[in-house]
């Protein structure tokens, strides 16, 4: 494999020049240009980005951490960042978390010590404070995707006020008042707000009652097969589900049928996440699909602003829309 001594020989000139006309930082003869670049042609040179990144304190590495990469939701997201970090040049660590913050503050520390441009991060939980002092104490632009928890810190998320508020008021466009809406933890910023949204919703169409219905604090598909099942066994049944979470519909759509109703005959849902799941259910969900792309390349756009300008702190909130298919039923 040819070195940059050897390109310099060929070329009849020094290292230092090859490396200044390889790097265009530096104005170099236009012949001399030339005899440098037809001897890289010749010798087939690869020029090291890693000794090129260490030498101007560049690596072109990014870190991508992720709460669960079992997820249905998540690899989605990555998916979207790899492809906005590659086509800006960079290479992409992918972080598990395991849904646990002594793991993002370990692979945080990790990830430092690698030597990276710049973080994402979708946080496992609401305190970052550990982002934001990695963030000031290392110099590295962190950017917060689908989470809005700081002022520090650049957040670029889905609108999940709005996103609640669209699919609840589906449901209530199509006749449906008694609506079991599903919400996950609310330790967590996402359900608190996609629960506002459902609220105002409801609210609106002059419903006080709707808590009756709610049900809160559901992580899993099994918890979310188990609560449903208790509600439909109840006497005051919903004519309607709203799953904050595509996979909480899963156990939903189980309890339904466990319980010998269908859908949307006996009982009308919808999701939210529009995971690649959702339109082969049956019957296909109506869901909530996020912004993914959108959020994907703005959080591309603003990692690359703040390593221009490491004061240049953004908020932005982005909407999503919702897909319709074959869940509901109009009572």
């Amino acid at each position: 494999m040819a070195t940059i001594k050897d390109v310099a020989k060929l070329a009849g000139v020094s290292p230092s020049t090859v490396s200044r006309t390889l790097t265009n930082r530096i104005f170099v003869e236009e012949e001399t240009r030339q005899k440098v670049l037809k001897a890289v042609a010749e010798l087939n040179y690869q020029p090291s980005s890693l000794a090129r990144g260490l030498r101007e304190g560049k690596t072109q590495m990014l870190a991508f951490l992720v709460p669960d990469i079992n997820s249905l939701f998540y690899p989605m997201m990555m998916k979207s960042i790899e492809r906005y970090a590659t086509e800006k040049g960079y290479s992409l660590i992918l972080c598990n978390n395991d849904e646990k913050i002594e793991n993002e503050k370990k692979n945080i520390g990790m990830m430092g010590a690698r030597g990276i441009d710049g973080l994402l991060c979708m946080s496992v939980e609401d305190d970052v404070r550990h982002l934001e002092e990695f963030q000031r104490e290392r110099g590295i632009p962190v950017i917060l995707v689908n989470r809005m928890v700081s002022e520090q810190l650049t957040s670029v998320s889905f609108d999940d006020e709005y996103g609640g508020y669209l699919m609840t008021k589906y449901l209530l466009d199509h006749g449906h008042t008694k609506i079991a809406a599903m919400f996950g933890g609310f330790g967590r910023q996402r359900f608190r707000e996609r629960w506002m949204g459902c609220k105002r919703a409801m609210e609106e169409y002059g419903i006080t009652d709707y808590d009756h219905y709610f049900i809160y604090d559901v992580n899993s598909i099994e918890e979310a097969f188990q609560r449903t099942k208790e509600i439909l066994e109840g006497e005051d049944r919903p004519t309607a589900f709203f799953a904050t979470m595509d996979i909480l519909a899963i156990g939903i759509y189980s309890g339904i049928s466990f319980c010998g109703c269908r859908i949307p005959d006996d009982i009308s849902l919808v999701g939210f996440d529009n995971i690649f799941m959702a339109q082969y259910m049956v019957p296909p969900l109506t869901t909530y699909a996020p912004p993914i792309d959108d959020v994907a390349r703005e959080s591309m756009e603003c990692l690359l602003a703040q390593l221009n300008d490491p004061t240049l702190i953004r908020n932005i909130s982005l909407k999503g829309e919702l897909i319709e298919r074959q869940s509901v039923r109009h009572l």
